[in-house]
């Protein structure tokens, strides 16, 4: 059971992301020209920021504990033929929803592909949105526990203000035990949960952030992949993007208009816009105690309640870079001011806002990355496998109403009729033995106490019956009941798709951590629909 979802509204998808599924030119243009090669060929005369990176990339790694695959895969990029192909996420607890996982194979699939295609040296790399400051997003995650039940785990103290994820740390001891206890009692203990746990245990521990606990998990979860992590709120990352930082000042009005642009456009052509900006904005956030946005005041700028001056905010540009951070709008200019990017992958929310900022790239002589839809899948276990089979259900009928399934399942097995049937059968045997007892006992009026004794017990036997089928039933029906809200809970979680919701740990708890592998060999990170991954085929 490999089965495609074809893309559709029911999967939460917006007409802008299903045209550009769709390869319509309407959307497409949006995006640049998605000229692989005429890509690849621009970046030659880009001057990346290659022994820079490589360095900061090898130190970030090694701490997070990468396998000798990646850190190899770092050294490549020294080579002045070197690509890379970009996806990220933010630094979710214990790795966050499974698509963070899916993002990160994607990535490698996708290097792998352009690397044979355009016979250059071509790695994947995820970005952890470090800078990113919404915590109640990046605090919990889901599991389905032993009752296929869904359980919400989270870190519950957050900063004292609004930090980036990372500078948040798991500064209360009690709050991160009362998280990992909770994850535990959720999994249970199976034969594989020894080494999620240590690694658990290894990777979430009191003083780490947010993004360093993450990095060290997700190294783990990829270790035989070849996948580079990077953390873009490192000081020297900072250092390095200053000269970006003080670009996008001096391009202040070509950055707003180019996106008022873009905006203007996506509204005609009958797309929404995902990011609204205000027309002030900098698209520059400053960390004064706080991740604050940075906006443009009257010919000075304003951050939360303190104003600046442009002369004192180039001087925190040149001598504080790492208190600045791009916005979502800018940080794929960014990642390419950094390294020569290919490639980008994203999904429906990032595709949207791929398609307010393309025109941002020229403005930076920066070539835009080829835009790619990420892989987007479901796994389906055998023992659900099996149940839809049986019944016939599909994934999108799982993707609506349940109660249409269960009642739709139910009368297949018992017809919703039965019980007024059954009560028509009792009514009947009581007419015709009235009808019979009145005509024999005009022969022989003698027998008349001995039919009524005959018809209760008829009656008492039918009722017998009745309270044996219908207590039979009624138990076969909670138990159907269960077991398909279990079903909808697996596939479809939350009401939205499982990978959304879902934590890898629950399949690596009961398949053992190769299931990362087998997911990543199965799923095709070209394939615009959605894909249903079986595990019948796993072997552990």
């Amino acid at each position: 059971m490999n089965h495609l979802i074809a893309p559709n509204k029911a999967l939460g998808y917006s007409k802008l992301y299903l045209d550009f599924l769709a390869d319509l030119p309407s959307a497409r243009r949006l995006y640049g020209s998605g000229d692989l090669p005429a890509v690849a060929q621009q970046l030659d005369r880009h001057a990346a920021h290659r022994p820079s990176m490589v360095h900061i990339l090898r130190c970030q790694n090694t701490a997070f504990g990468a396998s000798e695959r990646t850190l190899a895969a770092i050294e490549q990029l020294l080579d002045p033929k070197a690509l890379c192909v970009f996806a990220g996420q933010q630094a979710g607890l214990f790795g966050g929803p499974m698509m963070t996982l899916i993002k990160a194979l994607g990535a490698v699939n996708r290097a792998r592909q352009f690397s044979q295609e355009l016979g250059r040296p071509v790695v994947p790399i995820f970005w952890i949105a470090a800078d990113d400051h919404d915590f109640a997003e990046a605090n919990h995650t889901w599991l389905l526990n032993r009752e296929s039940e869904l359980v919400r785990v989270s870190y519950d103290t957050p900063p004292a203000s609004a930090l980036s994820m990372g500078k948040t740390r798991f500064s209360d001891q009690e709050a991160l035990d009362r998280a990992i206890s909770a994850y535990r009692a959720s999994l249970g203990e199976t034969e594989f949960t020894l080494w999620l746990y240590d690694l658990l245990d290894r990777s979430y521990t009191s003083g780490e952030t947010f993004v360093s606990a993450f990095g060290r998990f997700m190294a783990a979860l990829t270790t035989d992949t070849g996948l580079i992590l990077f953390d873009p709120s490192d000081p020297e990352v900072k250092r390095l993007a200053a000269p970006f930082f003080g670009s996008m000042l001096d391009r202040q009005v070509a950055i707003t208009d180019a996106i008022h642009g873009a905006n203007q456009l996506l509204r005609e052509s009958g797309y929404h816009v995902q990011v609204e900006k205000d027309q002030q904005a900098t698209h520059l956030f400053l960390d004064q105690n706080a991740r604050t946005p940075v906006t443009r005041d009257s010919g000075q700028f304003r951050a939360g309640d303190r104003s600046y001056d442009e002369h004192e905010l180039r001087s925190i540009i040149d001598s504080e870079p790492e208190r600045l951070s791009p916005d979502a709008l800018l940080r794929p200019v960014m990642q390419s001011y950094l390294l020569p990017v290919v490639g980008q992958l994203g999904g429906p929310s990032e595709i949207a806002y791929f398609a307010q900022m393309s025109s941002l790239f020229p403005l930076f002589d920066l070539p835009a990355p080829v835009r790619l839809a990420r892989p987007t899948l479901t796994l389906v276990e055998s023992r659900y496998e099996k149940m839809m089979d049986e019944f016939g259900i599909t994934f999108d009928e799982l993707t609506g109403d349940i109660e249409l399934v269960v009642n739709r399942v139910l009368t297949a097995s018992f017809p919703a009729d039965l019980e007024q049937r059954y009560s028509q059968l009792r009514a009947d045997v009581a007419s015709r033995f009235e009808e019979f007892s009145s005509q024999s006992l005009q022969f022989d009026p003698s027998v008349s106490e001995f039919a009524k004794q005959t018809f209760g017990k008829i009656d008492f036997s039918l009722r017998q019956f009745e309270d044996k089928l219908f207590a039979g039933h009624k138990k076969k029906q909670k138990e159907m009941r269960d077991r398909l809200y279990r079903l909808g809970r697996s596939l479809y979680p939350n009401r939205g798709l499982q990978e959304r919701t879902l934590n890898v740990a629950y399949f690596v708890a009961k398949h053992g951590r190769e299931i990362v592998s087998f997911v990543h060999q199965r799923m095709d990170a070209n394939q615009t629909a959605h894909q249903l991954i079986s595990l019948a085929e796993f072997k552990k």
